[in-house]
């Protein structure tokens, strides 16, 4: 088992480049089976599930406009790309329209090179925040624990985008907390 997992978010984590992961109360590594009985799971554990559940949250907010973009971009570049190739004849003598044609077929294989690396970049930070949020699940099954996210995306000022997330728990100390979290993207 995998105790640093439970570490993370725990405030007696304690690392240093000496002894590695040791537990604050016993000046020792993590030595338990499935869950620790001193595990205190405070303002590092619920800033650490609230920023997973809101990084996954934004990424469904804007999957939509994502593959807007990327099937667009791909429209556009292949337009590029036919329409450099018919932009003249192939029996055209003058080398400038021979550079134009090249250019515009150039620019239409970069724009499939930009909407394929967007929508990699997507599917990339997604896989990330759904892998940081189930992580946090597994433990958080361990003790029991149960959370219910709500966010509140305040209008957009100046591109700063203000969120306040609201969590509610069953079977933990505490029954709800709130924190604002602000933004750019």
């Amino acid at each position: 088992m995998n105790q640093a997992k439970h570490c993370d978010l725990c405030e007696n984590e304690m690392s240093s480049l000496k002894k590695g992961l040791t537990c604050k109360l016993t000046n020792r590594k993590p030595n338990f089976k499935y869950t620790c009985a001193e595990i205190k799971l405070d303002k590092k554990f619920r800033e650490k599930l609230e920023i997973a559940n809101l990084e996954l949250e934004i990424l469904r907010r804007n999957e939509n406009s994502t593959y807007w973009t990327f099937y667009s971009t791909i429209i556009g570049g292949f337009l590029l790309i036919v329409g450099g190739y018919f932009f003249s004849n192939w029996t055209i003598h003058s080398i400038f329209l021979w550079y134009v044609k090249i250019g515009i077929i150039g620019a239409g294989f970069t724009f499939l090179g930009i909407a394929y690396s967007k929508l990699n970049g997507f599917r990339r930070k997604y896989k990330k925040a759904k892998f940081d949020k189930i992580k946090i699940d597994e433990i958080l099954n361990k003790y029991g624990i149960e959370y219910y996210p709500i966010f509140d995306f305040k209008e957009k000022i100046h591109g700063i985008q203000e969120v306040n997330v609201t969590m509610e728990f069953k079977n933990w100390t505490k029954r709800q907390t709130t924190n604002t979290y602000k933004f750019d993207y």
